[in-house]
């Protein structure tokens, strides 16, 4: 019982420990998606569940992947253009078309 005690908090650390660096970023571009959707009329509610996600340049550029209403694959980019500020572009901009993925999430 002793050993399940103290076993329980390294569980707890172990956990904790395997949220992504990147949580913030993935997050402000799901909301910034589902807001461009929105302005299309397109009332998709994406999810790091529904999506596929892909870092580069230790997060100045997100990628996001999904499947539209119809089925479809769909891609924006995302640029980080300041603190919290991000552009959107439909496709990889030419001048980060080279970049190494520094981290990915497969989710659909």
């Amino acid at each position: 019982m002793k050993k399940l005690l103290l076993a329980l908090p390294l569980l707890l650390v172990f956990l904790a420990a395997c949220g992504s660096q990147y949580d913030p970023e993935i997050e402000q571009v799901i909301e910034l998606e589902n807001e461009h959707l929105s302005e299309l009329g397109d009332d998709m509610n994406l999810t790091r569940d529904t999506s596929d996600i892909y870092i580069f340049a230790d997060g100045g550029y997100v990628e996001i992947r999904y499947d539209n209403s119809a089925g479809e694959e769909q891609q924006a980019v995302y640029e980080e253009t300041g603190t919290d500020t991000y552009e959107r572009h439909d496709g990889m901009p030419e001048e980060a078309e080279n970049l190494t993925r520094e981290y990915e999430e497969e989710n659909r």
